[in-house]
């Protein structure tokens, strides 16, 4: 069996495509195959919601370390008292 890959697929596009398998008629052999696309989907969805939350904590922990390794960072701002 080859295995293909739908790489450039956004997160919207993925939801929308999982969300479509709750509404096409499943009868027969057909329940297992859906059953099992839709758990693969799932899996997909979680990784991906995963892989983007730790970019953003990532981007996070970064832009503090910047601002606390900047030394303007630590002057007193206008109209403020030190």
């Amino acid at each position: 069996m080859i295995v293909y890959s739908l790489d450039d697929l956004s997160l919207r596009e993925i939801k929308a495509i999982r969300t479509s398998l709750n509404y096409i008629p499943i009868t027969g052999i057909d329940a297992t195959f859906i059953a099992v696309l839709q758990n693969k989907i799932n899996t997909q969805l979680v990784e991906v919601e995963t892989h983007i939350a730790q970019e953003g904590r990532i981007k996070q922990d970064l832009l503090q370390e910047a601002i606390e390794n900047n030394p303007k960072s630590n002057t007193p701002k206008r109209g403020k008292k030190p």
